[in-house]
């Protein structure tokens, strides 16, 4: 499945991933989207956000 955003070689400075599941996902825990979205705008806790970057890693 092709990503909304390119896959950059640095990671996102300031940027904790935990997400091992997600194709942007490089080990340390660091996001390799070119650019992040996060949703919905009218959240009120981390509970109702979400990472809208994020795509399935494909297994090899």
């Amino acid at each position: 499945m092709p990503g909304r955003v390119n896959r950059v070689k640095e990671p996102i400075s300031r940027v904790k991933c935990v997400v091992d599941s997600c194709a942007y996902w490089d080990s340390g825990d660091r996001c390799k989207a070119e650019s992040i979205e996060i949703q919905p705008p009218d959240a009120l806790d981390t509970e109702t956000t979400d990472c809208a970057t994020f795509v399935p890693r494909e297994e090899s």
